[in-house]
């Protein structure tokens, strides 16, 4: 539910994401001058967490960007809103050191509308138990030129529905819709679809967004004697990348290994499907009572510190949150398959020949072939070659 949740491309385009030189080893290993940047980029995954919905922080999704980005996440609880999609909203602001590229995630949201006017009424008075923003109903290319430009004070250049994801929306559509019929809801539907766009912001700089909306329709006896449809548009992802005009190649590659290397917590993501089921079948003073329900399963997963959720998405690719960002991934194609010590598997930006993992989920890309970072940036824990 929240893709959240991205690296660098060739040396000479990282100069623009990562002006900080790294310092020497001052444990005075250093043979070369090496330049970070130039001769080789570091990379960091990056972790949200959940500090409201367990009795301790839960970690719910990592991501990799470069180290000297500076990262802000943040996930807040509304149990009390009417609106389900926003009772647990997560987002990520991601600044590069020079100020040249940022990076938004923001939280779903939803809009509701209906084509019976008695029904209509109802949810813009708020007579619904369940409501959320009321507008007519868009896919995800609408939204981008309607909705979300407008709200980041953006104009949008084009705005296209990805035709190479839309297999993967309409089966997830497909899947949607069986779940509810398997429930006894035969009278819903739903239609999927995927954007992308290209934004011109007023500053000078342009804007790369991405988005999924996902619409149920529900089709029941009209008031007027018809037959009616209420619709629900759920936004599941919005990803906006502002960089500097004429880095959209570059831009493309942050956004691509963002993509690719999102990984969500499968421990934290069954506790949030099982909240919202509960949400849905019961009513809204119960509210309280499931969120009881979600703080038990912290004892289920103890401290969990070794991380191995994201060696498992990595590896196995059962997740559906993961799928859905592999596949916006591998549309942007710019990263390559690289393999650790271990056999952990992490796609990383494309046009490298050298790469090092460390324990911590960090990572180093280089084309120098005299760059060693165990000899160069020293450090208690070793580097580990990877291989492709």
């Amino acid at each position: 539910m929240y893709k959240l949740l991205i690296v660098a491309g060739f040396i000479s385009s990282l100069l623009s994401c990562n002006t900080q030189p790294s310092q020497k080893n001052i444990n005075d290993k250093t043979t070369t001058n090496m330049v970070e940047g130039k001769d080789y980029i570091i990379l960091k995954r990056f972790r949200l967490e959940d500090k409201q919905g367990f009795n301790q922080p839960m970690e719910v999704s990592s991501f990799v960007l470069p180290a000297s980005w500076q990262v802000n996440s943040n996930l807040q609880w509304n149990a009390g809103s009417k609106c389900i999609p926003e009772m647990i909203q997560a987002s990520v602001n991601a600044v590069s050191a020079d100020g040249e590229y940022e990076l938004n995630v923001y939280p779903t949201t939803q809009f509701d509308w209906s084509d019976d006017p008695v029904y209509l009424d109802a949810m813009q008075r708020g007579w619904n138990l369940h409501s959320c923003h009321i507008a007519q109903p868009l896919d995800a290319a609408g939204y981008i030129k309607n909705a979300l430009a407008t709200n980041i004070n953006a104009q949008v250049k084009s705005a296209k529905v990805i035709d190479a994801l839309q297999q993967q929306m309409d089966a997830a559509a497909q899947q949607q819709t069986q779940l509810a019929q398997q429930g006894g809801n035969n009278a819903y539907s739903h239609q999927g679809s995927a954007a992308e766009g290209l934004l011109q912001f007023a500053d000078g700089k342009e804007g790369l967004a991405f988005c999924t909306v996902m619409q149920t329709i529900v089709t029941m006896p009209g008031t007027q004697g018809n037959i009616a449809h209420n619709i629900m548009c759920y936004v599941s992802m919005r990803v906006v990348l502002k960089y500097k005009n004429g880095n959209e190649e570059m831009a493309r590659k942050i956004m691509s290994t963002f993509f690719s290397s999102t990984r969500i917590n499968p421990t934290w993501w069954s506790a949030i499907q099982k909240f919202f089921t509960n949400v849905g079948t019961n009513a809204q003073s119960e509210i309280w009572k499931q969120t009881q329900e979600v703080r038990a399963v912290q004892e289920q997963m103890g401290n969990n510190i070794i991380r191995n959720w994201e060696q498992r998405n990595a590896t196995t690719g059962n997740n559906s949150t993961t799928t859905k960002t592999d596949g916006f991934g591998q549309y942007l194609r710019g990263v390559d398959n690289w393999t650790d010590a271990d056999g952990n598997k992490v796609e990383l930006t494309s046009g490298y020949t050298n790469a090092w993992s460390k324990g911590d989920g960090s990572y180093i890309l280089s084309n120098n072939p005299a760059f060693d970072p165990n000899v160069e940036l020293g450090g208690t824990q070793s580097w580990g070659r990877m291989k492709q």
